[in-house]
């Protein structure tokens, strides 16, 4: 499970310690809707052992990969790590009444033993409930559940003062996903704007570069919707100014094509659809094109293909 660095249970204190002081973030802030400080001070001085989950929970705040840790696991920890493999392995497989069974007993086995544990169950009954084909709209009620289990104000506050896991970012953004697809989108855009001002107020903590980009093609593409054109650039420009190079092709492949269509848009809207202007358009459209198609995404290429032929009457293509 853990494999490239050995910390024993009663030292891997000291590790959370000494990444959290790094990152100049406080036992509160850290540990916020997972563990109380008193919890977190005996887990620093290695005086406590908690589940492993919850120290998965608190690294993978702090931005730590998980596997490069190796944790001695108690009895409760291998049951119910055994667990979640199976339920995970169970809903990808789309086996319902398995999976149903399983997170009713994992359910069993963790009463009590903290939020990250419950949040677990939460989101895979979300999904369990999404493979069933019931209301979209409890899927999101579930998944608002599961996150509120480790961030418990987030429907009434900012998220400015937690330093959310990826497990946990990756929540929201499902819930924001959902939302838009349903039509929610007032409430999607108050969500969607908290992530982005996270994000950026949050930026020194190196996130993953996937998330980052992945929630601005989200943005992106939300705000061309609803014609907020200056928005929607300004989250594109800064996002492949802090990407430039990255190697998530097809991430910076969407925001070149959402650039280039909301530059396009702005243009014909004013006075200054002009030849230097459709040529700026036109060099974004194609390097957005020459990424699909490394990235053989076949059907985004196509149409930025077809857009060109159209619109610029451009045959040098493919």
């Amino acid at each position: 499970m853990y494999r490239d660095m050995e910390v024993r249970n009663n030292n891997i204190g000291t590790a959370i310690q000494y990444f959290r002081e790094s990152f100049h973030i406080s036992q509160s802030k850290l540990c916020k809707g997972i563990c109380s400080v008193s919890t977190l001070s005996r887990i620093e001085a290695g005086e406590r052992d908690v589940d492993a989950l919850i120290l998965e929970t608190l690294l993978e705040r702090l931005r730590k990969v998980t596997h490069h840790f190796e944790l001695i696991l108690t009895d409760f920890d291998y049951k119910a790590y055994i667990c979640r493999e199976e339920i995970k392995k169970k809903i990808k497989d789309k086996d319902i009444e398995k999976a149903r069974k399983l997170i009713h007993e994992y359910d069993k086995l963790t009463i009590g033993k903290g939020s990250p544990h419950r949040q677990f169950i939460m989101v895979n009954r979300a999904y369990l409930n999404e493979l069933e084909g019931k209301e979209p709209k409890t899927t999101i009620d579930l998944l608002m559940e599961a996150i509120t289990c480790t961030v418990p104000d987030f429907n009434t506050n900012e998220i400015r003062d937690y330093y959310l896991s990826v497990t946990e970012l990756n929540i929201i953004l499902e819930i924001l996903q959902r939302m838009i697809a349903l039509g929610m989108d007032e409430k999607a855009e108050r969500i969607l704007n908290q992530i982005i001002g996270y994000l950026y107020w949050h930026g020194q903590m190196a996130y993953d570069r996937k998330i980052y980009l992945k929630v601005a093609v989200i943005a992106g593409k939300f705000f061309m919707k609803h014609n907020k054109i200056d928005k929607a650039l300004e989250i594109c420009d800064i996002t492949l100014k802090m990407y430039k190079g990255s190697n998530k092709m097809d991430y910076i492949g969407e925001l070149l094509y959402i650039k280039a269509q909301l530059l396009e848009r702005k243009f014909i809207g004013s006075s200054e659809w002009e030849p230097g202007k459709k040529t700026d358009c036109l060099k974004l459209y194609l390097q957005a094109y020459h990424i699909f198609d490394f990235c053989e995404e076949k059907s985004e290429a196509e149409s930025i293909r077809k857009h060109l032929r159209e619109v610029y009457q451009w045959e040098d293509i493919g």
